[in-house]
């Protein structure tokens, strides 16, 4: 299916409003938005599952609302109808519930992108889930359905059933290349269906930060919730020379961007390690934790220059040698693999 729902190529992630990465004051997430979407990153993406993180947003989005700005002005949220307990219970009167729940704290009176996750395969009823979702889309509550973390044989079951999937979520980087192996990004590519990538930047693990260190992110630096999901990802992909040796390649591209003027940015490792995502088959955008405004710049340089196919193959090499993460999608997290 072609969709209706225009995103921003970078989107704003709200995962960090569920708690787990430090204390914040609303009024500062509520600033925070702003700034990202006065610097063009208009999409925000939060989840029914984040806290108070829909309700913050619908703060937000009811504020913007009063401006009165154009419509391509306004800022586009996606949300998620996460799938975790008494799955064999849920019908269709939960969903329509959850999902005017979620219309009421997102101030919308039609959710633009509904990202749907189910954490068990053995209990098979993510099918009609994603079915009563459907209904939904055509009564007017839904705009589009999306997926996250689904392998693709579930994502292929949902097409085929009729679900009209317009983009899936997914963790996808240089350090984790599960949606590319799996086939995933190919058969997304052929089925007209949207990657968001999120993890790009792997909390900070692909930059300057860690160029040259000796020894991956300290028990210190593993103080959040995203920095321990990350490090894990550069563990499963190879020890840390591994990692070094793909910061060293991201940075000689980086400094060729830079030396060769196609961008007048003071172009980064974070910026090369978002265009390698954003230049693979499928992708649509991708993902950044906001916790504050210090990335804004260096996250909007992202879109001033193209990685050329033999920088892309410089990356490949290095990536090629990875160890894992092993399996499809989501395979390790749900215990698959």
């Amino acid at each position: 299916p072609s969709s209706t729902l225009s995103i921003s190529r970078t989107i704003q992630g709200h995962w960090q409003l569920a708690g787990g990465h430090g204390r914040y004051k609303e009024a500062d997430a509520l600033a925070n938005m702003k700034a990202h979407l006065d610097a063009g990153i208009s999409t925000l993406d939060t989840a029914d599952i984040y806290g108070p993180s829909e309700t913050i947003i619908g703060k937000f989005l009811a504020q913007q609302q009063k401006l009165k700005q154009p419509q391509q002005q306004q800022p586009v949220v996606c949300t998620k109808f996460c799938c975790f307990r008494f799955l064999d219970d849920i019908n269709r009167e939960e969903v329509r519930t959850r999902i005017k729940s979620a219309c009421d704290k997102l101030q919308v009176s039609k959710l633009p992108l509904v990202q749907f996750f189910w954490s068990n395969y053995d209990i098979k009823r993510y099918v009609d889930v994603a079915l009563y979702l459907t209904e939904l889309k055509e009564e007017g509550l839904i705009q589009e359905i999306g997926a996250t973390n689904f392998d693709l044989k579930r994502l292929q079951e949902l097409k085929k059933a009729g679900v009209p999937l317009v983009s899936h979520q997914v963790q996808l980087s240089a350090l984790d290349r599960r949606p590319v192996q799996s086939g995933m990004t190919d058969w997304c590519a052929a089925n007209d269906i949207s990657l968001i990538g999120f993890g790009t930047v792997s909390s900070g693990i692909l930059s300057e930060k860690y160029l040259g260190r000796s020894e991956p992110p300290t028990q210190e630096e593993r103080n959040t919730a995203s920095m321990r999901m990350y490090s894990t990802t550069a563990s499963r992909f190879g020890d840390w020379t591994l990692v070094q040796e793909l910061l060293r390649t991201m940075n000689e591209v980086a400094i060729a961007v830079r030396a060769d003027g196609r961008s007048a940015a003071k172009v980064t490792i974070a910026n090369i390690a978002q265009r390698y995502v954003l230049q693979t088959p499928s992708v649509a955008a991708v993902l950044i934790g906001v916790r504050n405004q210090e990335h804004i710049a260096e996250n909007i340089q992202t879109h001033s220059f193209v990685l050329t196919d033999n920088e892309i193959e410089a990356i490949d090499k290095v990536v090629a040698k990875r160890k894992g993460p092993k399996g499809d999608v989501w395979d390790i997290e749900r215990g698959n693999v």
